[in-house]
């Protein structure tokens, strides 16, 4: 077995020893704090998240660029 496998294994091991103890989550978020990585997090007490319209609808649809310059290229 290489020195990769080795240390891949070595890892994998760390981080589920880690996820199992609830160790995990704080390194990662002092981590990106370390970082400056900016990363919202929902509270713990809360397991969902009030979304008023996570996807909205268009009342006129963005121009289809691609069959105006099809049309384009026909006329020519």
């Amino acid at each position: 077995m290489t020195l990769w496998m080795k240390a891949h294994i070595l890892l994998a091991a760390i981080i589920l020893w880690a996820n199992h103890t609830n160790k995990l989550e704080p390194a990662v978020k002092k981590i990106e704090q370390k970082l400056g990585i900016p990363v919202y997090y929902a509270p713990n007490d809360s397991t969902e998240m009030d979304i008023s319209n996570p996807y909205p609808i268009e009342d006129m649809p963005g121009q289809d660029t691609f069959n105006s310059q099809r049309e384009n290229n026909e006329n020519r």
